[in-house]
């Protein structure tokens, strides 16, 4: 009886220490906000970068001030995210341990896909 109440107490404390730890990334500045405060997954960056990507290629003004289009932007970034992915994002599971480094690897990754 007693090892069933202290699986029942360790599997509880696993869930929420999981739940807890874990922050949904919905924008590429949730992604910083995690940067700040924790460890981020290689795949929580490439998450990121692709919201930010999607972003800059969504933003009218900023592609008409680069002399580009939207439709542009949006073909170029799906020619060449795959390449990009496996070139930048090798190991989703490697942790990045400072915030300066994950920015690094978001303006890598923009850079490839063709987001100047």
């Amino acid at each position: 009886m007693r090892f069933i109440v202290l699986l029942g107490l360790f599997l509880g404390g696993m869930y929420f220490y999981s739940n807890a730890s874990s922050q949904h990334i919905a924008n590429y500045q949730d992604l910083l906000a995690k940067a700040e405060t924790s460890d981020v997954r290689l795949g929580e960056i490439k998450l990121g970068s692709n919201l930010l990507a999607l972003q800059f290629c969504n933003d009218e003004s900023y592609q008409t001030s680069s002399g580009k289009s939207v439709k542009e932007c949006l073909k170029t970034y799906a020619n060449m995210r795959e390449m990009c992915e496996q070139r930048i994002f090798k190991n989703d599971n490697e942790i990045i341990e400072s915030k300066d480094k994950v920015v690094k690897i978001a303006k890598r990754y923009t850079a490839c896909v063709g987001i100047d």
